[in-house]
């Protein structure tokens, strides 16, 4: 009993000497940051429908007509039916605050809206379809966002230049002050930023929308904490 006290003495006391030790190192925090340029090879697009009417039938009706041209138009392109989402219908009451009524509010009709969710695979398809679904009653795009199919890969490619990036300066900041850098004693990831999603409103297109895809960047970041080294 005695000998097993004495052990998980000298270990406690040896745990107590590490902390010790840790904090009193000299350490350097940096942060890295990283972006992988990657062409898009697909594109997530919100088609949207909107019409006035004064009856609230009338109006659900029109959007609902236009919304099944579109999807037909879709479908003959070649965009899967998985591709496709309805992701919002609406219905509102418009009113009309004239000062000939005192303010009170009128009813002046209805607005019914709907919209679709396209994701495209193959983006020289893009422009046609727009122009597709414009000659049906598409009157709105609510966003265009472009991505790679395989982000994972990209996102990898991100973080690895931010480290390396975080490193880089880590080294750069300790030979400045005559010091050398020892163990990493922490990393942490930051986020990856968020496509930005393209707005615009559309009007009947009587030739293919042109699209640009261009580049675009896949961002991470990094903090990274050093030990210092006199």
């Amino acid at each position: 009993m005695r000998k097993l006290l004495s052990i998980l003495a000298i270990s406690i006391a040896a745990t107590g000497i590490a902390h010790a030790d840790t904090a009193n190192v000299s350490q350097l925090t940096v942060s890295g940051q990283g972006v992988a340029q990657v062409v898009p090879d697909m594109a997530r697009i919100s088609l949207g429908v909107s019409e006035r009417s004064d009856n609230a039938g009338q109006a659900l009706d029109a959007v609902s007509v236009s919304i099944s041209a579109m999807l037909t138009k879709l479908t003959e392109a070649g965009v899967s039916e998985r591709d496709v989402q309805s992701t919002q219908v609406n219905l509102s009451p418009q009113y009309d605050y004239n000062r000939k009524n005192d303010g009170t509010p009128v009813l002046a009709g209805f607005v019914a809206s709907s919209t679709l969710s396209v994701k495209l695979d193959d983006l020289s398809k893009l422009g046609a379809i727009m122009t597709a679904v414009t000659s049906v009653g598409a009157n709105e795009i609510h966003g265009l966002q472009f991505d790679v199919q395989d982000r994972a890969g990209a996102e990898d490619a991100a973080r690895a230049l931010a480290v390396k990036d975080a490193m880089s300066r880590a080294k750069v900041l300790a030979e400045a002050a005559d010091l050398k850098l020892g163990s990493v004693l922490m990393m942490q990831e930051g986020g990856a930023s968020p496509v930005r999603p393209v707005m615009m409103a559309m009007e009947r297109a009587s030739a293919d929308m042109p699209i640009a895809a261009g580049e675009m960047g896949i961002n991470s970041g990094v903090t990274m904490v050093f030990e210092l080294i006199e």
